[in-house]
């Protein structure tokens, strides 16, 4: 049985979320550079998070009676005591080398939580999860969790889901309902209609998120919302400021680190979107001029 040492230690709790593909797993890991700093990958993905977690996108109020959610409920907990389990991902795509390396060591969840269970030093923990972005209030109300909400512009993020085939939908999301009476009574349509197109399924997806975490955010000034633009203009200010307002150790080593992630090649700044692309979400809009996404 894996040691777990000095779990009472944390105190500190950070949520690193926002849309897919919106550079949550490059902020998750800036944040976790200190040695103090435990980093837990996803706990929420049905792919690779706990076992027990099935559905994806899942809005949850945070005053429910807990026996609504209480499956839900009883696993997140085990997060916060570090008793949680994660799956490892073996996606059809991996080569054969990744596949072994991953049947040994497990893949990035399994393998960051075996560091984080036996680090002496950890005081802070990182959860890095963009399935739960609807979780968020959920999570700051019953763990006090600090949350960081990144934001992708949409034609950058419709650019990256295009890349790799993979869309999103509001479709998708659960809890869709309570969803509606809390946040869309102004437009209770809004679900039903014609999301099938896969880019204007994408915009819609990233609509319904922000606008629940941007009206989220105004009732908890504590809550920290970045965009990926003002991340790549200068990241060591803005990550400066992050750590300042989380509580995380500053120091000459953690901003080396930085520029070194951020300079050249490597840097976070956000590809270019192809004229091709924009001329085809603007079609696709002017065809749906009816959808309102502001």
């Amino acid at each position: 049985m894996m040691l777990k040492i000095a779990i009472d230690k944390i105190e500190n709790w950070i949520f690193v979320t926002g849309v897919i593909r919106s550079g949550t797993t490059f902020v998750g890991k800036v944040l976790s550079l200190p040695l103090s700093v435990d980093y837990i990958h996803e706990p929420f993905n049905p792919l690779c998070g706990m076992p027990g977690i099935d559905r994806w996108y899942c809005y949850m109020r945070p005053g429910l009676n807990i026996e609504e959610i209480q499956h839900y409920h009883h696993l997140t907990k085990t997060i916060f005591n570090y008793n949680l389990t994660l799956r490892s991902w073996y996606p059809d795509s991996d080569p054969w080398s990744r596949k072994i390396v991953k049947s040994l060591v497990g893949s990035r969840g399994p393998f960051y939580l075996r560091l984080a269970k036996t680090n002496p030093f950890h005081q802070t923990a990182i959860i890095k999860d963009p399935i739960a972005n609807l979780l968020t209030e959920y999570l700051y109300i019953n763990f006090r969790v600090k949350p960081v909400i990144v934001i992708k512009h949409p034609t950058s993020l419709i650019a990256s889901l295009k890349r790799v085939n993979w869309w999103l939908n509001p479709y998708d999301i659960n809890g869709r309902s309570q969803l509606i009476e809390d946040y869309f009574s102004d437009e209770p349509d809004f679900f039903e209609k014609d999301w099938s197109d896969p880019i204007l399924g994408a915009a819609a997806y990233w609509r319904v998120v922000h606008k629940v975490l941007l009206a989220q955010s105004k009732k908890y000034p504590d809550w920290q919302i970045i965009t990926l633009e003002e991340l790549s203009e200068n990241p060591v200010l803005l990550y400066k400021r992050l750590y300042k307002n989380l509580e995380l150790p500053w120091s000459v080593s953690v901003e080396q680190k930085i520029l070194k992630l951020t300079q050249g090649n490597r840097s976070a700044q956000a590809r270019k979107i192809s004229f091709k692309i924009l001329k085809e979400i603007v079609r696709i809009y002017l065809k749906h001029n009816e959808t309102r996404f502001q």
